[in-house]
């Protein structure tokens, strides 16, 4: 398999070229820079920061250098991640200003390249690349993308939490059951400790902090790193009842309630 490095580059010059007076930024996150990078696991995850929008005409575009890199990357194909968005969505984003106004494109493992609306649910991943982001290509992030007040990072994230049980209803196979596990966790720690940690650093941290579900989060974090497959059996059930238990514990400090993130 090509070394991610040299797919990086590989995609960083390519893009360049094509996107020519458009692309701002390229940076690089997720768990190749949080330093748990499985090769046989893990995706490339990116943030393209633009001077406009996306719309149709660039979405034919990106499909074209999407298709390119697969063919020349085949092993990679499915497991490249990015995101495009304009610095003036992020911009008003920071400022609680996002909404269906602006636009992003998106393309990650399982859903094809698509239009979206800029919600202020994308300030999670906006403000984790300004603080933590690699730059592949323009300044570094936290030159270029504006910082997001922590409160405004929470609410965002709080409501991912909200959505959890229902989106969990949907996931079927055993990677998607260990992913919504793991970043439950990482949802959990990042609202307890005010970090983004890897998704194996948050397994193992509400290991300590949640022992009841030690059992599965234990079976979720190995299922991920280990190259697990998706003829394996899953544990449907659990992971249902866990992120329910969980998403209810990160929101009884919002209403008030006892049983939130302490314990």
């Amino acid at each position: 398999m090509t070394p991610p490095e040299l797919v990086l580059s590989d995609l960083r010059d390519a893009w360049s070229t094509a996107l020519a007076g458009r692309l701002l930024g390229l940076y690089l996150h997720g768990s190749l820079v949080a330093g748990d990078f499985a090769a046989d696991r893990s995706d490339l995850d990116l943030l393209a920061v633009l001077a406009t929008d996306p719309d149709e005409n660039l979405l034919g575009v990106l499909a074209g250098l999407h298709a390119d890199l697969d063919r020349r990357h085949p092993r990679w194909a499915g497991r490249i991640e990015v995101e495009y968005v304009s610095l003036g969505a992020t911009r008003d984003a920071a400022h609680g200003r996002a909404g269906h106004h602006h636009a992003i494109a998106r393309v990650s493992p399982g859903e094809s390249l698509h239009l979206l609306p800029a919600t202020t649910h994308r300030v999670v991943t906006w403000s984790a690349v300004h603080d933590h982001g690699r730059s592949l290509l323009g300044p570094p992030a936290e030159a270029l993308l504006p910082a997001v007040d922590a409160d405004l990072v929470r609410s965002a994230l709080l409501d991912h939490v909200r959505d959890w049980p229902t989106w969990v209803t949907r996931m079927n196979t055993p990677g998607a059951q260990s992913y919504a596990v793991l970043t439950l966790c990482r949802a959990f720690q990042r609202l307890r400790n005010g970090r983004q940690l890897s998704k194996r650093r948050a397994a193992d941290r509400t290991i300590a902090d949640r022992p009841r579900w030690a059992d599965l989060i234990i079976w979720a974090r190995d299922w991920w790193y280990r190259s697990g497959q998706d003829t394996d059996p899953g544990r449907a059930d659990e992971v249902r009842e866990f992120v329910n238990e969980v998403s209810a514990a990160i929101l009884a400090p919002e209403h008030g309630t006892r049983a939130g993130l302490a314990g």
